[in-house]
Order: structure tokens, then C-alpha cells, then sequence
């Protein structure tokens, strides 16, 4: 089921990111910022993308929600997969002009996804600006993925997004929620007989929760959602700051959808 849900509403997607290898065939590099909010079908596009190719290598580099992120960490993941490796010996100074030469020198494209870039630190970000900046001439198509919507205006990862904006070769994939008609195609593909209705309003069209619904046997009006949906949730509050909080604890008490006038009135009263 998990395999339908990831061709579902993504074709232009997939042909976005396919366009974006074909530039880098010929010598002309992308980045590629896919983004969408936590649960939306990141990951799996860009799989599904990558499962698919040929003629091409894929070394992927991956950001973790540490509350100190590992230096580099994505960027090291990636140099090592590329074969520029010196471990902790390798200068931050030399790395990103070493990945740009490793890519140069390749006559095969390469694609290189940074997932979760939210979370990687700045060093990293530093890295992708750099080497944003030097596609020109690169057979490789970095792909950079992200949750947009866990991104005030202050974020490090939406700077480097504004710096690059008028560089040549950028490129957004942007993912929305499913349709009322692909959330009824899951579940029929699922075997389930859950009210489809309910199941849309229960998930609001989000891939992750919607598959984890089916999975544990939900959708129906008053239903349980599965722990991992209500431990994801959970987590991302856990990442707010306090105020948010506040605002989300108010919003949650709104039996449905509450209007931003109602949620200041509920902040202010607490």
C-alpha cells in the first residue's frame, strides 16, 4: 500500500526532478529544494525518484533532530559515499571545494540528497551554499529536502533558501496533501471499508497519517488514531517554543477548525 501512495498526485513532481537530471546530463547542475510539511511524502518522492534511475549515481546524506547537531554531519555522509574521505582530518575549509572537484571530475551525473535539512547545522548549510553556487558545468542534481512549515523567518535554512533564490539552476518541489479521490484509492487499496469522509477529516489528506490510519484499521468517525501518529504529532509540539505551545493548546481546544481571533482570545485569557 505504501508503494501506491507514492505515485499518487506526484507526476509532476517526479517529472520536475526528472527534468532537473536531464539539465545535469548535459552538463548544466540543479538544486533542488523539495519541500512540503512533516508526513507529506518527502522522502518517499524522492526515493521513488532515485530507485528509478539509471546511468546515474545516488549518495544520499541525512539530517537527525539532535539537540546539537553533528558538524557536518550530512556533508561527511556524502564526502565518504563520494570517496572524499579523511574522516575528522578532512579541514571544513577544503571539504566543499573537494565535493565540487569530486562532481567536476565525474562523467556519469550524480544525485546528491541532503534529507531533513531542517535539522543540520549550520556548517552543512554553509556547504550547500557553496556549492549552489557552482553548478555551473556539474553533472549533479542536489537534491535538499525539508519541512517549509517548521521554518520562522529567522531559520538558517530559509536564509540559504532567500541567498540562493536568484542563482542560476534552482529549482522547488513542492508537495501537497492527497485529494479526497487519492485518500479513497489508499483505502481501497488497503481492503479497508473505512468512511473515506472521515478518514480525510481525520488525516487532512496527509500521506503519513493517512497509510498509518489505514494500517492500524481507523478512519471511522470517533476513531483511535495509532500511536505513531499520535507520537509524531507529539513530537513535532515538543520542538515548539513556549508561546506556540500555548497557541496550540488553545487551538486544540476548538472542537473543529477555530478561527485565529478565537485562539488569541483563548492565549490572552490563559
Amino acid at each position: 500500500m505504501r508503494g501506491t501512495m507514492a505515485v499518487l498526485e506526484r507526476d509532476s513532481q517526479l517529472a520536475a526532478l526528472g527534468e532537473c537530471l536531464d539539465a545535469a546530463r548535459r552538463g548544466q547542475g540543479r538544486l533542488v529544494w523539495v519541500q512540503g510539511e512533516a508526513g507529506i511524502g518527502k522522502t518517499t518522492l524522492v526515493e521513488r525518484f532515485c530507485a528509478g534511475l539509471r546511468g546515474a549515481r545516488v549518495v544520499t546524506g541525512t539530517g537527525d533532530a539532535l539537540d546539537t547537531p553533528r558538524p557536518l554531519g550530512p556533508v561527511m555522509e556524502i564526502a565518504e559515499q563520494l570517496g572524499v574521505a579523511g574522516g575528522e582530518e578532512l579541514s571544513r575549509e577544503a571539504l566543499p571545494g573537494l565535493l565540487v572537484e569530486e562532481l567536476r571530475a565525474r562523467s556519469l551525473p550524480t544525485v546528491v540528497v541532503v534529507e531533513d535539512a531542517h535539522w543540520a547545522d549550520e556548517a552543512t548549510l554553509d556547504v550547500l551554499r557553496f556549492v549552489g553556487r557552482r553548478l555551473a558545468g556539474l553533472r549533479a542534481v542536489l537534491v535538499v529536502t525539508f519541512r517549509d512549515d517548521e521554518l520562522d523567518a529567522a531559520h538558517p535554512l530559509r536564509t540559504l533558501v532567500g541567498d540562493l533564490a536568484t542563482a542560476p539552476g534552482i529549482a522547488r518541489v513542492e508537495l501537497g496533501v492527497l485529494s479526497h479521490a487519492a485518500v479513497a484509492t489508499l483505502a481501497a487499496a488497503a481492503g479497508s471499508d473505512t468512511d473515506v469522509h472521515a478518514l480525510y477529516a481525520q488525516t487532512g489528506g496527509n500521506a503519513f497519517y493517512v497509510t498509518e490510519v489505514l494500517a492500524a484499521g481507523g478512519g471511522n468517525p470517533g476513531g483511535k488514531l495509532p500511536a505513531s501518529v499520535r507520537d509524531a504529532v507529539l513530537a513535532r509540539a515538543a520542538r515548539l517554543s513556549p508561546d506556540a505551545r500555548v497557541a496550540l493548546e488553545a487551538a486544540a481546544v476548538a472542537p473543529t477548525r477555530a478561527e485565529t481571533w478565537l485562539v488569541d482570545g483563548l492565549v490572552d485569557q490563559g
